[in-house]
């Protein structure tokens, strides 16, 4: 016989609780969950990106695994609401690294591209520059200038260095030009 503790019976002892708080949160709430989940990933735009059972099983998966001090339903509960939003953002700031990190390694000229499930139809063709000359209608020319590099997979540095900016401020500005068509077309409509 070992003269050393067994530690590992203590600590399967110490996580029943935290077992058996979790399987009752989760069972009184699970479609509370993953209807938040469902809401949030709505919101950012990540319908189609991901599943909110799978935001839920990460979250009860961390849980079960980091074994809180708290373990009481309501704690538990708290827990859980606050760990799915970050889960959502985690996902969505990861998605969006993602694309930004494609867009920077395409140089693909604005003309080349390709809208996935369009045809070039010469209809469809004089559609497109009716639009980009209604949005260049709506933004100042350094706005429009800063998203047309944008459009031609230039990075920030080059983007920023064209209008007079630095990267991070021509970005937002790209990004607010962006958001102030939007809202402008949604408001026409």
């Amino acid at each position: 016989m070992s003269s050393t503790p067994d530690h590992s019976d203590s600590k399967e002892r110490n996580s029943e609780p935290l077992r058996n708080s979790l399987g009752a949160v989760w069972n009184q709430h699970s479609e509370q969950l993953r209807r938040r989940a469902r809401t949030r990933l709505r919101q950012y735009g990540l319908t189609g990106q991901a599943e909110s059972m799978d935001i839920c099983n990460d979250v009860m998966a961390d849980l079960a695994r980091q074994a809180p001090n708290s373990t009481t339903p309501d704690e538990v509960l708290a827990y859980i609401l606050r760990a799915i939003d970050n889960q959502v953002m985690d996902t969505f700031r990861t998605l969006a690294r993602q694309c930004r990190d494609f867009r920077r390694n395409d140089p693909t000229s604005i003309e080349e591209m390709r809208i996935s499930g369009s045809s070039a139809s010469p209809s469809v063709i004089a559609l497109r520059r009716e639009i980009l000359d209604r949005i260049r209608s709506m933004l100042p020319a350094q706005d429009m200038l800063a998203i047309d590099l944008m459009l031609e997979n230039r990075d920030w540095n080059e983007i920023g260095q064209a209008i007079g900016m630095k990267p991070d401020a021509a970005r937002m500005k790209v990004r607010r030009a962006i958001e102030k068509v939007r809202e402008q077309m949604v408001n026409e409509s």
